[in-house]
Order: C-alpha cells, then sequence, then structure tokens
C-alpha cells in the first residue's frame, strides 16, 4: 500500500479533476438513469441514515423496472464512481500524509478502502432487498450505508484537521 500512497502532484491534480467532472456528469447521469424509470430522485445512495421503513418505501416506489434499473445503475456507472472517488480519496490523503511521521495517522489509509466495500455491500444488498423485499436483507444494506457514511464522515473530518496541522507545521517554518 505504500507505493499506492506515494504523493505525486500530477496524480493529485488529474483525481480533483476527474473527481469534479464525476460530480458534474457522472453523478447525474446515475441520477437520471434511475428517475426514468422510478420517477422520482430517491435513491438508497445519497440518502443517508435511512432505515428499513424508507427502504420498504422506496422498494414499492421502484417495483420491478426500477429494481432492475437501480441494479444495473449500481453495479456499473456506480463502481465506476467508487473507483473515482478512492482515486481521489488516495491521493489526497496522500498529499496529507507525506511529510507526517506517526504510524497511528498514517493508519488512515485503509479507510477509503474500506468505505468502498460497504459501498458495494449497501449497493448489493439494497439490490437483493428491492428483488426479494426480506427484511433481514434491508437491515444489512440500512447499516452497510450507515458504516459507509460515517467512515466518509472520518475521512473528511481527519483530512480536515491534516490540512489544518499541515498549514500550522508550514506558517510555524515560514515564520
Amino acid at each position: 500500500m505504500k507505493g499506492l500512497y506515494q504523493y505525486n502532484k500530477t496524480k493529485l491534480i488529474i483525481s480533483i479533476i476527474i473527481f469534479f467532472l464525476a460530480i458534474l456528469f457522472l453523478a447525474p447521469l446515475i441520477s437520471n438513469s434511475t428517475r426514468e424509470v422510478t420517477g422520482t430522485d430517491l435513491t438508497p445512495d445519497t440518502s443517508f441514515g435511512y432505515g428499513l421503513k424508507e427502504l420498504k418505501g422506496m422498494k414499492d416506489i421502484y417495483a420491478l423496472e426500477g429494481a432492475k434499473r437501480y441494479f444495473l445503475t449500481r453495479f456499473t456507472y456506480d463502481l465506476l464512481w467508487s473507483a473515482i472517488y478512492l482515486f481521489f480519496i488516495i491521493n489526497a490523503i496522500a498529499f496529507l500524509v507525506k511529510d507526517v511521521d506517526c504510524r497511528s495517522i498514517k493508519s488512515i489509509k485503509t479507510l477509503p478502502f474500506i468505505v468502498v466495500l460497504f459501498d458495494i455491500f449497501e449497493n448489493s444488498f439494497c439490490s437483493l432487498y428491492f428483488f426479494n423485499g426480506k427484511d433481514s436483507i434491508g437491515v444489512i444494506a440500512s447499516y452497510s450505508s450507515k458504516i459507509k457514511w460515517y467512515l466518509l464522515i472520518l475521512i473528511l473530518v481527519l483530512c480536515i484537521l491534516l490540512g489544518v496541522y499541515k498549514t500550522y507545521r508550514y506558517a510555524k517554518r515560514v515564520t
């Protein structure tokens, strides 16, 4: 994993550009694709903290055609989106920890992979739930989503703290 987190200014810039282009173009494409069939923008992927009740409501709205479209978009576009945000987060972390000599701070490097794993869990279990409606699968989907979002928030907070630390060290060195 060490080579993956080697800081490279070009990779960082490319990851930022791809990330923002994906937000501008890929995210609406995914959303529009599902909306065409379901008639709603409601999706588990962008819902924070949904439970079984909300998932049942989405299942009812989606029906079979919506479930098929959800499955298709989650295992095509959404896998691409996961790769894009993983590439972005890895390069942001590489930049933020390049001069940090603390082993526990560098453990942040494993978090993006865990986020993507739980994103895939969420997509898989939501897809299964939309097709078979078993409550236990819906609960697993809900918890997978919560873990994904909490880890993303944790990464964001850690990146902000590392950015503040890096800025402080730079300002201290300059003065």
